[in-house]
C-alpha cells in the first residue's frame, strides 16, 4: 500500500502556497495521501541552532523572494496577491490540527481556504474573525474555538515541529515521502518521478 506525503509548511511562505496549489493533483496521480503539517519554522531552526543565520539570510533575500515568487506564480498561472501585513499564523496552525483531529480531511480544506484568503486575496488570517471568514461550510465559531484550544492541536503541532527537525528540515515547503526529503515547490516534478518509480 502506497505511503503518504508529509507536507511541512508555513502559512507565511508564498512558495508553500504555490506548492499547495499543485500538490493535491500530484498526490492523486501517484495514489498517495497528503499529511498537511503546518510547522513553526523559527522553532525548527532554533532546535537546529541555525535561527540567527537563517534570519540574516532571509533578510538579505527578501526583495528577491518577492520578485521571484510573483514570477513563479505567473509562470504557473497561479493568482498571487501578497498580504500587506506580516502574517501571524499561530491560530491558523492550531485550527488546522484541531479540526483535523475531530474530522479527518478538514485540516487540508481549511489550509487551502486560508491560503486562498492570504495569498490569493491578500487578506489576513491572524485573528479568529479572519479564520472564520475562510472556514469550510459547516464549521462555526464554537467549533473553531474548540479546535484551537484542543490539547490534541498543540500536541500535533509540537510533533510536526519535532518531525521536521528529525528530517533535517531547513526550509519550507519541505516534503517527505518514502524516506526521501524534497525542499521547495520546484521539486514537485522530481518528487512525482521518484514516487512513480
Amino acid at each position: 500500500m502506497p505511503g503518504h506525503i508529509d507536507f511541512f509548511y508555513e502559512f507565511a511562505s508564498p512558495y508553500c502556497f504555490i506548492a499547495a496549489q499543485r500538490l493535491p493533483a500530484l498526490a492523486e496521480r501517484v495514489g498517495r495521501t497528503i499529511r498537511w503539517r503546518p510547522i513553526e519554522l523559527q522553532k525548527v531552526w532554533a532546535a537546529q541552532g541555525i535561527l540567527e543565520a537563517y534570519g540574516a539570510v532571509r533578510k538579505a533575500k527578501r526583495s528577491y523572494i518577492l520578485t521571484d515568487v510573483k514570477r513563479t506564480a505567473d509562470d504557473l498561472g497561479i493568482t498571487l496577491n501578497p498580504p500587506s501585513a506580516p502574517v501571524d499564523a499561530t491560530l491558523a496552525r492550531l485550527a488546522v490540527y484541531g479540526l483535523e483531529a475531530s474530522t479527518p480531511g478538514l485540516g487540508a480544506k481549511l489550509t487551502l481556504k486560508l491560503w486562498r484568503r492570504l495569498w490569493g486575496e491578500g487578506l489576513s488570517i491572524s485573528t479568529m474573525n479572519d479564520i472564520l471568514l475562510a472556514l469550510p461550510d459547516g464549521i462555526d465559531r464554537v467549533m473553531l474555538q474548540a479546535a484551537t484550544e484542543a490539547p490534541a492541536a498543540r500536541e500535533c503541532l509540537s510533533s510536526a515541529n519535532a518531525d521536521a527537525v528529525a528530517s533535517s528540515c531547513f526550509g519550507v515547503p519541505w516534503l517527505v515521502a518514502d524516506g526521501g526529503t524534497y525542499f521547495g515547490q520546484d521539486r514537485l516534478e522530481m518528487l512525482e518521478r521518484r514516487l512513480v518509480r
